[in-house]
């Protein structure tokens, strides 16, 4: 059974890989380490084309314990965003802010955003119904007449829908319904439904 092992670049412990030599790495080495210096370490993988990707990660120390912040997979993400990623890690570290933690808050503030985002358009969607919309989602789910509707249906699309049909509920004023009362009683309608 062979062990995993830590390497190094060809200009030694400490020193940083370079691209060539990332693109140039065995399949023997999956399972392996790859130390970049500065916290950042990489673990070799064999993909099953055949490709090699190596998922980097920095190291640091929380509340005495040591902590992986995920910094993710080359060659998917190039080696000096990477290191960019590891170097803001290090100064929230600095800060007194776990990265582990800063990553996790981002992601639920976008998540929040999104979800504000969501309910705002549905918010203006409902806003904008029509009185026709309305009328429509009635008949659909809220009455249900023992003539299947049909007295109802022209009696709206006779008195209501050509009058104020078009028009946003939330626009509707009293003026615009006593607009249709009136214009059915011009045709001799008591009632409207």
């Amino acid at each position: 059974m062979v062990s995993n092992m830590t390497r190094y670049p060809r200009a030694g412990k400490g020193s940083k890989w370079t691209i060539r030599e990332l693109n140039a790495i065995p399949a023997e080495w999956h399972g392996d380490t790859l130390s970049d210096g500065g916290g950042l370490s990489g673990e070799v993988r064999l993909l099953k084309n055949g490709n090699i990707s190596i998922r980097f990660k920095y190291a640091f120390r929380w509340e005495g314990k040591l902590k992986w912040y995920q910094l993710g997979t080359y060659p998917g993400i190039g080696i000096a965003d990477i290191r960019a990623e590891r170097d803001r890690a290090r100064q929230l570290v600095a800060e007194g802010i776990n990265p582990v933690d800063s990553k996790k808050a981002t992601k639920i503030e976008a998540q929040a955003a999104i979800d504000a985002t969501i309910a705002e358009a549905k918010r203006q969607e409902t806003e904008n119904l029509t009185v026709a919309d309305l009328f429509n989602e009635w008949l659909r789910k809220g009455v249900a007449r023992q003539d299947g509707n049909a007295e109802l249906e022209r009696s709206f699309n006779k008195d209501v829908l050509p009058v104020i049909g078009q028009k946003a509920i939330r626009e509707l004023t009293d003026d615009d319904l006593l607009g249709v009362l009136k214009g059915a009683r011009k045709r001799g309608v008591n009632r409207l439904v």
